[in-house]
């Protein structure tokens, strides 16, 4: 019984030795000294792994695509879906647009559906180029966000008329030209409050 008790004594003491050394040489590892400072080797390791810093004022090159960055040659085109969606727009996709480019310049914008403004404008194409619109049919998931490009590119620099093509309709009153007349009058108060012919505060 006496050398059972002494035999555990002599484990227990063992593997409370082996603890101490393994959290000695797992500190000694980490730390150099008392002071808790990183050991030089330790130190060097995550230096050494450590990503670049990026510079904030340098350009550096893209790991993604970004629409209107990369230059038309002469003999190109580019086409970018600005909406794709139905009439209930969600936070990432707009109603129908197609933007079309092409290399010498000329940009064509096929539907302007609800949602599809903010899409346009995100990609910062001065609005003067942005002059050219046609609508495939008049639901609001094909031409909601007409009034929008209309005033806002107006707003933001656009010096041409706006041009829209589209259907006629089978009656006159349900093709483009009825559509753009009655928006214009329902653009009343904003038009002229931005012109100054009427005090917008009222």
């Amino acid at each position: 019984m006496k050398e059972r008790m002494m035999m555990t004594k002599k484990k227990v003491f063992i593997a409370a030795c082996v603890t101490l050394v393994a959290a000695c040489t797992y500190q000694l590892g980490h730390l150099d000294g008392s002071a808790g400072k990183e050991s030089r080797l330790i130190g060097e390791t995550i230096a050494a792994e450590s990503p670049p810093e990026i510079s904030p004022v340098k350009a550096r090159a893209r790991d993604f695509y970004a629409p209107n960055s990369e230059d038309l040659a002469p003999d190109e085109m580019r086409l970018i879906a600005c909406g794709t969606g139905m009439p209930t727009v969600r936070p990432k996709q707009a109603a129908s647009c197609w933007l079309l480019e092409l290399g010498n310049g000329d940009k064509f914008i096929f539907d302007v559906g609800t949602g599809s403004s903010e899409r346009i404008a995100a990609m910062q194409i001065p609005y003067n180029y942005l002059d050219k619109v046609f609508l495939s049919h008049l639901h609001t998931d094909h031409f909601g966000d007409l009034d929008a490009l209309f005033v806002g590119g107006a707003l933001a620099g656009r010096q041409k008329p706006l041009r829209v093509w589209g259907p006629s309709g089978d009656t006159p009153e349900r093709g483009t030209k009825y559509a753009l007349e009655h928006l214009r009058k329902a653009l009343t108060w904003d038009l002229d409050g931005r012109a100054g012919i009427t005090d917008p505060r009222v």
